[in-house]
């Protein structure tokens, strides 16, 4: 785990290089599988070329005429001459070719007959060829061509045959194309299959770099937009379009944004509906704390000693001042006083009213 955890690669970086296998990957496959078939189209380009201009040649040398013509002795016929010109100059004409020959099929022997070659190696007629490959055999009935390069003591090279008329299956015309050249034809289409596999590789680096770039830039917008949510910024917005599912995950966060920043709202007016409640509850026992605390004190008043005068009745209070009892009460208690007189009372201060106006009733 550790291990892991100490290379473990950025997203990014992940999904750059899954990209840029991924692309390589299919790109070198169908490179391979083209590259392959055009090596395989080329090889059969090239033996369709040469079985097809043998065949071309062939009909236009006639083997009755080279019916005379066996040994070295023979080479200043006039049959002969000419068709050593003929393949001469059709060699020339063609800088893929590098030798053009006719052979005779002698019991089991093949024999040159007629050979373009211009140098000291040249091939007298009546001499034997060894080493007969299976097509070439095969060309003195129809049309063939090498499936891959042979060597001889001229070289190696890419041959066609084809029957000459009126060979009656005695005569063949062979045409060489060296390998070099066939190589040298490979090696361009290498190059060619080279600079493409370059260029895909580049393709697949810039596609996979713009990608990755791309993703990681959207979600570094994303985790940007995510903090500053989570330190309490809910007016975030992100307004980044890229129309996949990316823009479902942003409206998501968006909305995520407003909710909690509709909720934050919320809170802050009932936290503030709570202080206001909490202060008016808290001024209100105040005030029925001093109510009760004054009432404590009336209470105390009355409730102890008074110093009462005992002919006025007078009472005195904590400053020595002398009030009427009245007066005392209602300063130390809410009670109102009404007078009247008592029915002794009133006998005593006015019996004789009293005594008239029951005499006269």
């Amino acid at each position: 785990m550790l291990f892991f955890a100490r290379f473990c690669l950025r997203f990014g970086v992940k999904l750059f290089l899954s990209h840029f296998v991924a692309v390589v990957m299919v790109s070198g496959s169908v490179g391979t599988f083209f590259y392959l078939n055009a090596i395989e189209g080329l090889l059969q380009s090239l033996r369709s070329r040469l079985q097809n201009s043998a065949s071309l040649l062939s009909q236009s040398i006639d083997a009755q005429e080279l019916e005379g013509i066996r040994t070295a002795a023979d080479m200043q016929q006039p049959p002969y001459q000419a068709t050593l010109e003929i393949l001469r100059r059709l060699r020339r004409s063609n800088p893929d070719i590098a030798f053009l020959y006719i052979m005779r099929k002698s019991d089991d022997q093949i024999l040159f007959v007629v050979d373009s070659d211009e140098t000291e190696r040249q091939a007298m007629p009546g001499r034997q060829y060894t080493d007969v490959p299976d097509l070439m055999r095969q060309g003195f009935y129809e049309p063939s061509v090498d499936k891959q390069p042979m060597r001889d003591e001229w070289g190696v090279f890419l041959s066609g045959y084809a029957p000459l008329r009126n060979g009656q299956g005695q005569y063949l015309v062979g045409m060489d194309m060296r390998a070099d050249e066939v190589d040298h034809k490979l090696a361009r289409l290498r190059l060619t299959g080279l600079i493409s596999l370059l260029g895909s590789l580049l393709l697949a680096l810039l596609f996979a770099l713009a990608l990755s770039r791309g993703m990681t830039r959207r979600i570094a917008t994303l985790t940007n937009g995510c903090r500053r949510i989570a330190t309490g910024h809910f007016d975030t917005r992100i307004e980044i379009r890229s129309y996949d599912e990316f823009d479902d995950l942003i409206d998501a966060v968006n909305t995520m944004s407003e909710d909690l920043g509709n909720t934050r709202m919320l809170a802050e007016q009932a936290l503030t509906e709570l202080r206001a409640a909490r202060d008016s509850l808290e001024a209100r026992v105040e005030e029925r704390t001093r109510e009760l605390a004054t009432a404590l004190e009336k209470v105390q008043v009355l409730s102890g000693m008074l110093p009462i005068c005992c002919s006025c009745k007078k009472i005195r209070n904590d400053q020595g001042y002398w009030q009427q009892v009245e007066h005392f009460v209602e300063l130390h208690t809410k009670a109102r006083f009404t007078h009247g007189l008592c029915p002794e009372c009133s006998v005593k201060l006015y019996g004789d009213i009293l005594a008239e106006k029951d005499a006269e009733g």
